[in-house]
């Protein structure tokens, strides 16, 4: 049954939501206003939430003090290919869990599950022994293998899973009157179905991809090898000091590709996990 509120409630509504909105937007203006203020003005008190003049010459300056156009693409390129292989991976393995009856299937999928209770903290050093031995590091490598088959891809393979039970049997039973084997059930039908989970996945695997901070300064130490989240601690003086307003600048930069990849894909995010649930 659907109730219309009077003006007045709307009203307050709006007013209490905007209010609310205030914690989450103003760090975000905070970064973009300071990247183009001198550092005297970042500090003025009372502060301004206006920049009394615009310095632009900041976003140069990213770029002169770090070889910054390779970082981002360092950074792209890895979420891109993270975020591919965690989807294909995670659909694959959710799809068996869900739809293909094995002895342990449940017991297996549990042990899947433990993976999420293990900090990366625990395993760091195990992992920088492996990578050590096979000559992977200060490579892109351990950035790219140890999400897509580490906890980040437990998660997805979990909201898969459980997007894949709530497809209809009748489905699979009249594709395998059609003469369908197992995969082309999978890929003609179900996956194209699941572009809702598949959509959220991506955006938390892009997103967990593109702020990974602990591997990159474990596994990496060129410069030129850098990603955003690494090369964002770089911008300091000769005395050690943080140059807050490139820091600023380099940061708005770095948080542009994640908005826009929310705003463009925030329905197929809502519906996913809207679609997912936890049955089963």
């Amino acid at each position: 049954m659907k109730t219309d509120l009077s003006p007045t409630i709307k009203t307050a509504l709006y007013g209490l939501m905007c209010v609310l909105l205030i914690p989450f937007v103003f760090p975000t203006w905070w970064m973009i206003t300071s990247s183009v203020k001198p550092i005297s003005d970042i500090f003025a008190f009372p502060p301004d939430l206006w920049p009394r003049r615009f310095d632009f010459t900041t976003y140069g300056k990213v770029f002169e003090l770090q070889p910054f156009a390779q970082q981002y693409w360092n950074s792209a390129y890895i979420a891109a290919i993270v975020t591919v292989g965690t989807m294909a991976f995670s659909s694959m393995a959710g799809y068996a869990f869900a739809r293909i009856k094995f002895p342990g299937a449940d017991f297996l999928f549990t042990i899947v599950l433990l993976g999420l209770l293990i900090p990366s903290e625990v395993t760091i050093v195990p992992l920088f022994q492996i990578f050590l031995k096979w000559g992977m590091i200060n490579t892109h490598w351990p950035l790219i293998l140890v999400p897509i088959f580490g906890a980040p891809s437990v998660f997805a393979t979990f909201v898969m899973r459980q997007f894949f039970i709530a497809l209809p049997g009748e489905l699979e039973e009249a594709a395998r009157v059609d003469g369908l084997g197992r995969f082309k059930i999978f890929w003609i039908i179900a996956l194209p179905l699941a572009k809702p989970a598949l959509g959220a996945v991506a955006i938390f695997t892009f997103l967990h991809s593109w702020n990974l901070y602990l591997e990159p300064i474990v596994f990496i130490s060129a410069k030129n090898m850098f990603t955003l989240p690494q090369a964002l601690t770089q911008f300091t003086d000769a005395y050690g000091g943080a140059m807050w307003n490139i820091q600023m600048a380099a940061a708005t930069m770095t948080a542009l590709p994640v908005l826009l990849v929310f705003i463009v894909a925030q329905k197929q995010f809502v519906e996913g996990l809207a679609h997912t649930g936890l049955k089963g």
